[in-house]
């Protein structure tokens, strides 16, 4: 066809500019009629030819753009596959995703890779999920757990029961050894703690009641995590703990480490200044004041270590624990009444039925 479109363009030229031969003088009009007559035939036999070919080249090139490539049809084991995988979306979900899993690595570009695929990025979501929530509250494998919930918080930054589930698992794999999960649980139960006093919004959360107990847990982390570098905040938390509407404030750990907070924060500097400046000598007004300022703390350690001991009681686990905090309240109560342990025990059986002492009550 283009050839023809050559030749044709060729001939036009060819009538346009005459040869030397074809040049002669015209002494009238009428002697060249024949001439013109046979050239203006073949000028127009040549501008047809061209339209012709114009109007095929036309049609050839709008057939072309009207019927784009078809893709590809899926081959008998593609589809055999895809059925596989869409069989058993629902009841069989597992056989669904591996089924999912090899189409994508076979088929990853094709049209129907676009259905396969969300559904695979779910199903794996969904996993990493559970797997966190079996490592972290059956397992009780904290260090694994911290690891995959890190997955899981990556899955969705903003998803306020991972970061709280996360903030828990981090603390305990801290308490079980694991030193470079300490700093992320403290950071990760403050942005909880955070988000919860904002606008908690979760519809499960498994293994807390409800937010407020979530909250009071939350508490109880942050004050055991900062208690040894910042003992008075740790009090601000720890108190928060056990006067909030949770679980936690009927675990014994709550006031043996609220016991340590008021011993590390108030009661040492205060026993320490009375012994650099009174100890050896005879009693005065100024020593009398100091130790007013002392017993009130040393009250409200007494009442902290007596509710650890009450709520330990019968709780194999705390069998250890008991008998340590049982001999500090020991000593600290017979310092207190001279020596004598009477009424200790009433304290301990009456203690958890009365409120929490006031910082500033005497």
């Amino acid at each position: 066809m283009y050839r023809s479109l050559s030749r044709c363009v060729r001939r036009l030229r060819k009538v346009q500019n005459p040869t030397a031969d074809e040049r002669h003088p015209m002494s009238s009009p009428i002697t060249n009629l024949p001439t013109l007559t046979h050239t203006s035939r073949r000028l127009s036999r040549s501008l047809g030819l061209l339209f012709v070919a114009l109007l095929i080249c036309s049609l050839n090139l709008c057939a072309q753009s009207a019927s784009p490539a078809q893709p590809p049809q899926p081959t008998q084991a593609q589809a055999e596959l895809y059925e596989r995988w869409r069989a058993n979306m629902r009841e069989h979900q597992h056989t669904a995703y591996e089924a999912g899993k090899e189409y994508l690595a076979k088929y990853p570009n094709d049209e129907y890779a676009a259905y396969v695929r969300p559904w695979v990025e779910a199903y794996e979501r969904a996993a990493r999920k559970a797997r966190f929530q079996q490592l972290l509250y059956k397992d009780k494998k904290y260090s694994e757990a911290y690891a995959a919930g890190r997955e899981v918080l990556a899955d969705e930054p903003e998803n306020l029961k991972a970061i709280i589930d996360l903030a828990s698992a981090a603390y305990l794999a801290a308490g079980a050894g694991d030193e470079a999960a300490k700093a992320a649980a403290l950071a990760l139960a403050r942005k909880a703690v955070g988000l919860l006093e904002a606008n908690p919004k979760v519809t499960d959360w498994q293994p807390f009641r409800n937010s407020a107990d979530a909250l009071g847990y939350l508490d109880f982390v942050i004050g055991d995590l900062i208690l040894k570098d910042a003992p008075a905040d740790a009090i601000t938390y720890l108190r928060k703990a056990a006067l909030s509407d949770s679980a936690v404030k009927q675990t014994p750990d709550v006031y043996a480490r609220l016991a340590a907070a008021y011993a590390k924060s108030e009661y040492e500097p205060l026993a320490r200044d009375f012994a650099e400046r009174y100890a050896g000598k005879e009693a005065t007004p100024e020593s009398q004041a100091a130790l007013a300022k002392i017993y009130p703390v040393l009250d409200r350690i007494i009442d902290a270590y007596a509710r650890a001991v009450a709520l330990s009681k019968d709780v194999p686990q705390y069998n250890a624990a008991r008998s340590r905090w049982l001999q500090e309240l020991t000593e600290l109560y017979k310092s207190r009444h001279d020596g004598a342990t009477d009424g200790l025990n009433d304290l301990i059986t009456n203690v958890v039925n009365k409120p929490l002492p006031e910082t500033t009550t005497p």
